[in-house]
């Protein structure tokens, strides 16, 4: 099992708990509620020690993406 297979379901509780699916956070939406919580999920998966590789992998982002999302304050 990948390391997005096992983290697909923590993704979609997330997602859930603010009205919204896995396809939408995965996806490619940048309105501004929607990309906050896509960085709660990086966050997550960083907090389980996954690098920011994989946290692209999973979440279907470059790295670099989420290098940005982590170096924001806004959840640390």
């Amino acid at each position: 099992m990948t390391p997005r297979e096992k983290n697909l379901q923590d993704i979609e509780n997330l997602a859930e708990g603010y009205g919204y699916t896995v396809g939408d956070i995965l996806g490619p939406s940048r309105r501004r509620h929607l990309v906050s919580v896509r960085n709660r999920c990086v966050f997550m998966l960083r907090n389980k020690n996954y690098s920011t590789s994989e946290i692209g992998r999973i979440m279907r982002r470059d790295h670099s993406t989420i290098v940005h999302a982590l170096n924001k304050d806004q959840y640390k």
